[in-house]
């Protein structure tokens, strides 16, 4: 992770292939294990991030779909293997979406609102889980309206306001507030310019 951060990219590539086969080695040994399966879902997304810099979008999504397969296996209450999960499905849909391909990126965006909506049922009382389901909302609302369905991004985007205006933070998560603010100024501008 340091030589990605540092953008010596290909280093890093290197490093999390080897620790790839590692995982996938105790994996064969011990079987599929929550652990091991969570280690592998994340160096493979991070795999996933390697190519995507480097502009090698295939790759990027063979590693990403690889982490969506080994995350899936694993039990959707922890917090972070169904975030990591539905970052992987984004991504995937980012990779399409920029392809041009705006069904498949829906299609992925939509697994990822799913994912995050299961998640906030469990969690109700997590705020940076409901700041991910308006992201995910957002998403999938850009991509309704490159398809030409504006009627469903418009209520998509209604949907994900009211969810940031009814959420109450503590002062303690200020950067929490500064994001809901963020993503909530996004959203309102959204609905003004295709007005």
């Amino acid at each position: 992770m340091r030589a990605f951060r540092a953008q010596n990219v290909e280093s890093a590539k290197s490093r999390l292939g080897l620790c790839a086969e590692d995982i996938r080695g105790r994996i064969e040994t011990v079987g599929n294990t929550s652990d091991l399966c969570s280690q592998l879902g994340a160096v493979l997304g991070m795999l996933g991030d390697c190519c995507r810099a480097v502009g090698d979008a295939g790759s990027a999504v063979t590693y990403f779909e690889e982490s969506v397969e080994f995350l899936s296996k694993l039990s959707a209450a922890d917090l972070e293997i169904t975030h990591t999960l539905s970052v992987s499905l984004n991504k995937i849909g980012d990779l399409k979406y920029y392809d041009g391909d705006l069904e498949a990126a829906r299609s992925y965006y939509m697994r990822s609102l799913n994912v995050r909506r299961d998640a906030i049922e469990r969690h109700l009382s997590v705020p940076s889980q409901t700041l991910d389901v308006a992201v995910s909302l957002a998403k999938v609302a850009d991509a309704d309206r490159s398809v030409g369905n504006e009627d469903a991004a418009r209520d998509r985007f209604h949907e994900a306001i009211k969810i940031l205006e009814s959420l109450t933070l503590k002062p303690e998560e200020a950067g929490l507030e500064q994001r809901r603010l963020s993503v909530l100024e996004f959203l309102k501008n959204q609905l003004t310019e295709n007005v």
